[in-house]
């Protein structure tokens, strides 16, 4: 079990590293170029994640309160963002880290998307703006995209209103 730990402990710690080698990597070389893609690829599934987990966390949290209003106890403490996700790569699991300063917000969005505070719309604006700020952090080329899944969601939407509409 230690070394598991210990093995995990290492590999976030890279990840953490690397984050910040490629916000610091202002050079033109492809390699240089090549590892800010990757880290901006990976920082676009962390922030994807970080807004699962703030609308996952957001709904546990209202059915914790929910509980415990109705025994009479104490609200628990409000749901964190983790600083860390991981995902699956080429090789296995990898970790990805994005600083708190995009995380957060990004976590505070998917709450509020899941509380219904703001529509998918805003949330994907929102969450874009961030998504920027760690493209430009990176010094990428193309801004990442996040929440392609919430935009597939409203396109799919999209496309069958105006099938329905077309039928009538």
């Amino acid at each position: 079990m230690f070394f598991k730990d210990s093995a995990k402990k290492k590999a976030l710690l890279a990840a953490k590293s690397a984050y910040i080698e490629a916000a610091t990597l202002k050079g033109d070389t492809r390699e240089e170029v090549a590892f800010r893609r990757r880290i901006g690829f990976r920082s676009r599934t962390h922030l994807d994640k970080i807004f699962i987990e703030g609308a996952t966390k957001t709904a546990r949290h209202q059915d914790l309160c929910e509980q415990a209003n109705d025994r009479g106890l104490e609200h628990p403490p409000p749901p964190k963002v983790g600083m860390f996700q991981s995902a699956k790569g080429p090789n296995g699991i990898i970790y990805t880290y994005v600083p708190a300063e995009f995380s957060e917000p990004v976590f505070l969005y998917g709450g509020q998307y899941q509380t219904m505070e703001i529509d998918a719309f805003r949330a994907i604006r929102l969450t874009q703006e961030i998504a920027d700020k760690v493209s430009f952090d990176l010094d990428l080329e193309k801004p990442i995209v996040t929440l392609q899944f919430l935009r597939d969601e409203l396109a799919a939407l999209e496309n069958s209103a105006s099938e329905t509409d077309n039928e009538e």
